[in-house]
Protein backbone atom coordinates (compact mmCIF):
# COMPACT_ATOMS: atom_id res chain seq x y z
CA UNK A 1 0.00 0.00 0.00
CA UNK A 2 1.40 3.37 -0.96
CA UNK A 3 1.05 6.45 1.15
CA UNK A 4 -0.09 9.74 -0.32
CA UNK A 5 2.78 12.12 -1.18
CA UNK A 6 1.62 14.66 1.40
CA UNK A 7 1.85 12.10 4.21
CA UNK A 8 5.14 10.57 3.05
CA UNK A 9 7.08 13.81 2.67
CA UNK A 10 7.71 15.92 5.74
CA UNK A 11 6.15 19.37 5.77
CA UNK A 12 8.31 21.76 3.82
CA UNK A 13 9.78 24.51 5.93
CA UNK A 14 8.18 27.80 5.04
CA UNK A 15 10.45 30.65 4.17
CA UNK A 16 10.27 33.68 6.42
CA UNK A 17 8.22 36.60 5.11
CA UNK A 18 9.96 39.37 3.26
CA UNK A 19 11.42 42.21 5.27
CA UNK A 20 9.20 44.79 3.56
CA UNK A 21 6.02 42.90 4.41
CA UNK A 22 7.11 42.68 8.04
CA UNK A 23 7.91 46.40 8.10
CA UNK A 24 4.53 47.22 6.56
CA UNK A 25 2.76 45.17 9.24
CA UNK A 26 4.86 46.83 11.96
CA UNK A 27 3.89 50.23 10.58
CA UNK A 28 0.22 49.26 10.63
CA UNK A 29 0.42 48.04 14.22
CA UNK A 30 1.83 51.39 15.40
CA UNK A 31 -1.61 53.03 15.17
CA UNK A 32 -3.21 50.45 17.47
CA UNK A 33 -3.66 51.11 21.19
CA UNK A 34 -0.50 50.31 23.14
CA UNK A 35 -1.94 47.33 25.02
CA UNK A 36 -2.84 45.56 21.74
CA UNK A 37 0.26 46.26 19.62
CA UNK A 38 2.35 43.25 20.58
CA UNK A 39 -0.45 40.73 20.20
CA UNK A 40 -1.64 41.95 16.80
CA UNK A 41 1.89 42.51 15.53
CA UNK A 42 2.81 38.90 16.26
CA UNK A 43 -0.45 37.61 14.78
CA UNK A 44 -0.12 39.59 11.55
CA UNK A 45 3.51 38.55 11.02
CA UNK A 46 2.63 34.92 11.77
CA UNK A 47 -0.08 35.05 9.08
CA UNK A 48 2.58 35.99 6.54
CA UNK A 49 4.53 32.74 6.98
CA UNK A 50 2.07 30.48 5.13
CA UNK A 51 1.68 32.76 2.13
CA UNK A 52 3.61 32.99 -1.13
CA UNK A 53 5.42 36.31 -1.69
CA UNK A 54 2.70 37.92 -3.83
CA UNK A 55 0.02 37.11 -1.27
CA UNK A 56 2.31 38.34 1.52
CA UNK A 57 2.45 41.74 -0.13
CA UNK A 58 -1.33 41.85 -0.61
CA UNK A 59 -1.95 40.77 2.97
CA UNK A 60 0.49 43.35 4.36
CA UNK A 61 -1.20 46.09 2.30
CA UNK A 62 -4.62 44.93 3.50
CA UNK A 63 -3.45 45.04 7.13
CA UNK A 64 -2.05 48.53 6.60
CA UNK A 65 -5.25 49.89 5.04
CA UNK A 66 -7.51 48.42 7.71
CA UNK A 67 -5.39 49.41 10.73
CA UNK A 68 -7.44 52.51 11.56
CA UNK A 69 -10.67 50.52 11.52
CA UNK A 70 -9.11 47.99 13.88
CA UNK A 71 -7.93 50.82 16.13
CA UNK A 72 -11.47 52.18 16.30
CA UNK A 73 -12.88 48.76 17.14
CA UNK A 74 -10.28 48.19 19.85
CA UNK A 75 -10.73 51.67 21.33
CA UNK A 76 -14.49 51.50 21.78
CA UNK A 77 -15.56 50.68 25.32
CA UNK A 78 -17.27 47.38 25.95
CA UNK A 79 -20.92 47.80 26.98
CA UNK A 80 -21.53 47.35 30.70
CA UNK A 81 -23.87 44.80 32.23
CA UNK A 82 -26.85 47.12 31.82
CA UNK A 83 -25.78 48.19 28.31
CA UNK A 84 -25.53 51.87 29.23
CA UNK A 85 -22.13 52.89 27.87
CA UNK A 86 -22.05 55.94 25.66
CA UNK A 87 -19.50 56.12 22.86
CA UNK A 88 -18.31 59.63 22.10
CA UNK A 89 -16.91 59.96 18.62
CA UNK A 90 -14.80 63.01 17.94
CA UNK A 91 -13.99 63.80 14.36
CA UNK A 92 -11.25 65.99 13.09
CA UNK A 93 -11.39 68.28 10.13
CA UNK A 94 -10.00 66.88 6.88
CA UNK A 95 -6.41 67.90 6.24
CA UNK A 96 -7.29 69.99 3.19
CA UNK A 97 -9.77 71.98 5.28
CA UNK A 98 -7.35 72.42 8.20
CA UNK A 99 -4.69 73.74 5.84
CA UNK A 100 -7.34 75.88 4.11
CA UNK A 101 -6.38 74.41 0.74
CA UNK A 102 -9.74 73.10 -0.42
CA UNK A 103 -13.28 73.30 0.89
CA UNK A 104 -16.42 71.80 -0.61
CA UNK A 105 -18.78 74.78 -0.46
CA UNK A 106 -22.54 74.29 -0.37
CA UNK A 107 -25.23 76.95 -0.30
CA UNK A 108 -27.30 77.01 2.91
CA UNK A 109 -30.05 79.22 4.32
CA UNK A 110 -30.48 80.74 7.74
CA UNK A 111 -33.79 80.75 9.60
CA UNK A 112 -34.57 84.26 8.37
CA UNK A 113 -33.87 83.36 4.72
CA UNK A 114 -30.36 84.75 4.23
CA UNK A 115 -28.07 82.60 2.12
CA UNK A 116 -24.46 81.70 2.87
CA UNK A 117 -21.92 79.03 1.96
CA UNK A 118 -20.76 76.26 4.31
CA UNK A 119 -18.11 73.59 3.73
CA UNK A 120 -19.69 70.12 3.55
CA UNK A 121 -16.60 68.46 4.99
CA UNK A 122 -15.66 70.66 7.97
CA UNK A 123 -18.66 72.95 8.53
CA UNK A 124 -16.75 76.22 8.09
CA UNK A 125 -18.84 79.20 6.97
CA UNK A 126 -17.51 81.38 4.15
CA UNK A 127 -17.20 84.86 5.55
CA UNK A 128 -16.04 86.87 2.55
CA UNK A 129 -18.54 88.57 0.29
CA UNK A 130 -19.40 86.05 -2.41
CA UNK A 131 -22.12 88.13 -4.02
CA UNK A 132 -19.79 90.05 -6.31
CA UNK A 133 -21.42 93.38 -5.47
CA UNK A 134 -19.98 96.80 -6.32
CA UNK A 135 -16.70 97.81 -4.69
CA UNK A 136 -17.16 100.64 -2.24
CA UNK A 137 -14.76 103.54 -2.59
CA UNK A 138 -14.42 103.86 1.18
CA UNK A 139 -12.66 100.51 1.36
CA UNK A 140 -10.09 101.71 -1.22
CA UNK A 141 -9.34 104.90 0.68
CA UNK A 142 -10.75 107.36 -1.93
Amino acid sequence: MTTPPSAAAPAAATAPPSRWCCRTVELAVRVLPNEHRTRYGLEFVAELYDLPPAQQRRHAARVLTSAWALRTALSEPVPGPNGGTAVIITTTKPLTCRLNLHHRWQWCSTEDGDRFERCQKCGKDRTEDVGGGPIEHASLGW
